[in-house]
């Protein structure tokens, strides 16, 4: 990995923001055009998938992520190759990532595992309204306890970050898709994903051309430990709908919903949580043990989406070699 930034790429943190704001819009007006008001009423036919869902992305989730940043706080500075800022990157990745719902992925893979996909939109849906307020009380009660120098969460402005770029396009998708045929809302949606993926890869780009996406300080227990937390993650949805009786359709489409985070919104916030201007504002200590937080959100974020993408393909593969061996 690049340890300083090309030119071309130094002042990218200026533009980071606009680009994460406008790749999250797009994502949202393409999952609004595939939603209708049916798909929340369904939910109340499904409630105890939904209630299962709420419980393992709500508190069961970020308590084990409370819990890995605790046991990751035993290990001594060096162990495994992780040095103390990249323990500090690590554990505030989790906890923005634990803060975190499900995305539109996880929709689409439901329908491939044969899953409910019912209820894994309505799931997506709902928990997206209600991240308004629950990713900033995660978020507050998870990182505070990890960054130093008097380091705050804007509550605020990850609530308004929230409600402009996710909660907005959502409602405007919803009117476009009844609005229009057919034909158009698929061109539509396909058009706004596409454009939210493209964004996707100038972020990552942009972020190893500026040298902060490092992958040196975090050894091998950093990648270990968010390995063990999306697979711990995963467990625990698992007992959660096991203990709310579902079938194995609702079941898989609330591992799924759990495990395949919606990673465009984490970046979004990562901007509001950690802006650039503060960041250059202060030349302490703190403020590098900060920028090391920043820039382990980045590696947690996008590491742990390449390993729940291949978790949930494994488990969409396990699942249609099943049915297809019942039938």
């Amino acid at each position: 990995m690049l340890e300083s930034p090309l030119s071309f790429f130094a002042d990218f943190n200026e533009y980071e923001r606009g680009l994460s704001a406008a790749m999250v819009t797009l994502s949202m007006l393409g999952m609004g055009a595939t939603l209708t008001v049916r798909d929340f009423t369904n939910t109340l036919f499904a409630w105890k998938g939904l209630a299962a869902g709420m419980v393992a992305q709500l508190l069961l989730v970020p308590a084990w992520a409370g819990l890995m940043m605790f046991v990751l706080g035993l290990f001594p500075a060096g162990f495994g190759g992780l040095s103390m800022a990249g323990a500090v990157g690590i554990a505030t990745g989790l906890a923005l990532i634990a803060a975190m719902p499900g995305g539109s992925l996880s929709n689409l893979m439901t329908f491939f595992g044969n899953g409910n996909v019912a209820l894994s939109v309505s799931l997506t849906a709902i928990t997206t309204c209600i991240c308004l307020v629950a990713t900033p009380v995660v978020l507050a009660s998870l990182i505070t306890v990890q960054v130093p120098g008097n380091f705050e969460i804007d509550k605020s402005q990850i609530m308004l970050d929230i409600g402009l770029f996710l909660i907005v396009p959502l409602l405007v998708g919803m009117v476009v898709r009844v609005t229009v045929n057919a034909q158009q809302q698929i061109v539509f949606t396909k058009l706004a994903v596409r454009a939210s993926l493209c964004l996707l890869a100038l972020i990552i780009i942009g972020s190893l051309g500026a040298g902060r996406l490092q992958f040196a300080p975090y050894g091998w227990l950093g990648p270990a430990i968010v390995i063990v937390f999306c697979v711990g993650a995963t467990y625990l949805t698992q007992f959660s709908a096991y203990a709310c009786g579902l079938d194995e359709r609702d079941s898989f489409a609330i591992i799924i919903e759990v495990t395949i985070k919606n990673a465009l919104l984490a970046l979004l916030v990562l901007t509001s949580m950690f802006p650039s201007h503060i960041l250059a504002a202060r030349a302490d200590v703190d403020a590098q043990i900060i920028a090391a937080a920043r820039d382990g959100c980045i590696f947690v974020v996008l590491f742990f989406s390449g390993i729940a993408l291949v978790t949930g393909s494994v488990s969409v593969l396990r699942r249609r070699k099943f049915l297809a061996s019942e039938n």
